[in-house]
């Protein structure tokens, strides 16, 4: 598992500490938006709320969430790293996902 990790580029998300250029990790989450201030405004708005809405899954599926999403592991992979079933891994994915499309509603 390991070395199937180190061999794949991973780029992580930067923590608040990281801070790049003074940046909080919502701003930098929203520094696509090179346009309008009002736009800018709204990504960085969509971006807390994506944090927010992250923090509020429950540990088991934010651990597969986030091993997914950033990690970029496969489902035979977060059920390795979790020490669970595939189908575990997998329903914690989808449950996850789901509350997510939830909580994230008013923002689509």
């Amino acid at each position: 598992m390991d070395t199937l990790r180190a061999t794949r580029h991973h780029e992580r998300l930067p923590t608040v500490a990281d801070g790049s250029d003074g940046l909080s990790l919502v701003e930098q989450l929203a520094a696509d938006s090179q346009t309008e201030p009002l736009e800018r405004a709204q990504s960085q708005q969509h971006a807390a709320a994506l944090l927010a809405a992250i923090e509020r899954l429950p540990p088991e599926q934010r651990q597969a969430f986030l091993l997914h999403a950033e990690g970029e592991l496969t489902l035979a992979e977060i059920a390795q790293v979790t020490s669970t079933s595939f189908e575990t891994a997998k329903s914690r994915l989808r449950y996850a996902r789901s509350k997510l499309r939830r909580l994230l509603r008013e923002y689509a």
